[in-house]
């Protein structure tokens, strides 16, 4: 069984601040989830979120800063149109996938970031196109249908992509069921258990991932798939 002594770790924008845990927790208010929603629209003044959510101005504030500390928005102080003191505005500056999978037999949360994707992929150059088209067209009204075409299109494939998936992770469910059954009979060790569940979802995870994830001392884990090696031999080349 080989594994490697260190995993590398996801690298993320300097300008994300948040953890999953610290996002879930920014997030959990459901004032701040409909402030974000009207941020990535555009951007607001304290005001204007306190009228349309129906919130004293004080709270939205608050919300704003939480928001702001977490690196989900940034401000900028401009001046009034009306000639009054400066106001500041505030927009949603993050781009990240939020995922949490749950079933019986599984569960997964993690945050993407989406300044990472590939922006020239083949399978993605019609909307490259749409948007090329729509950023060459000088009459707005037109560039506006145009953009929202590509939204549409984008939304059904969006939509098609995240099917599928529910799909995936309907089977895989199945098939950790099935191998949760396969492997209570072999082995009777709970942490023998779980370190080979760990195994069978990552393929050749390194012993400090393993040890971290479940908690466990680096030697405990060599020790454990040494013994777990002998019943399942071949899970070395998972």
């Amino acid at each position: 069984m080989t594994l490697a002594r260190r995993s590398k770790e996801k690298a993320w924008p300097e300008t994300v601040k948040a953890t999953l845990d610290g996002l879930l927790r920014v997030l959990e208010n459901p004032t701040r989830r409909r402030i974000l929603e009207r941020l990535a629209r555009e951007s607001h003044y304290p005001l204007q979120l306190s009228k349309e959510l129906g919130v004293s101005q004080q709270a939205v504030v608050k919300h704003l800063r939480a928001l702001e500390e977490s690196g989900l928005v940034s401000s900028t102080e401009e001046k009034s149109d009306l000639g009054g003191p400066n106001r500041r505005a505030y927009r949603a500056t993050e781009r990240f996938s939020l995922q949490i999978d749950m079933g019986p037999r599984l569960f997964h949360a993690e945050m993407r970031p989406m300044a990472h994707a590939p922006s020239n992929v083949r399978e993605y150059g019609w909307a490259e196109d749409m948007l090329r088209r729509a950023r060459a067209e000088d009459d707005p009204r037109r560039r506006v249908r145009l953009l929202g075409e590509t939204i549409r299109k984008l939304n059904r494939e969006i939509d098609a992509v995240e099917e599928r998936r529910l799909n995936l992770l309907r089977l895989k469910d199945a098939a950790m069921g099935e191998a949760q059954g396969s492997v209570g009979d072999v082995l009777a060790s709970y942490q023998e258990r779980q370190v080979l569940y760990f195994f069978l979802e990552q393929g050749a995870p390194s012993l400090d991932r393993i040890a971290e994830a479940l908690d466990l001392r680096e030697k405990v884990v060599a020790d454990l798939l040494r013994r777990i090696e002998r019943e399942f031999p071949l899970i070395g080349e998972a």
